[in-house]
């Protein structure tokens, strides 16, 4: 690969024309940023600062997912 097309991710979203980071912003959240601050990269260190964590939640094994009709006979 040449390189000159490797580049950063903090350097490609640098790159990113003002007007499509607004338009992936409002993809996201669902309305277009408050501000706009010189870093990209803080702006979204801020969204995901800013979004709760689930409960996390053990996973159920199968055999306790089970109705009590859908159990077989041995």
């Amino acid at each position: 690969m040449p390189k000159d097309c490797m580049v950063s991710s903090g350097e490609a979203l640098a790159a990113l024309p003002t007007a499509v980071f607004v338009e992936r912003w409002r993809i996201i959240t669902g309305e277009p940023p408050a501000v706009l601050l010189s870093s990209r990269a803080a702006m979204l260190a801020l969204l995901v600062d800013s979004v709760p964590l689930p409960p996390l939640l053990p996973p159920v094994p199968t055999w306790d997912r089970l109705a009590p009709g859908d159990r077989t006979d041995r």
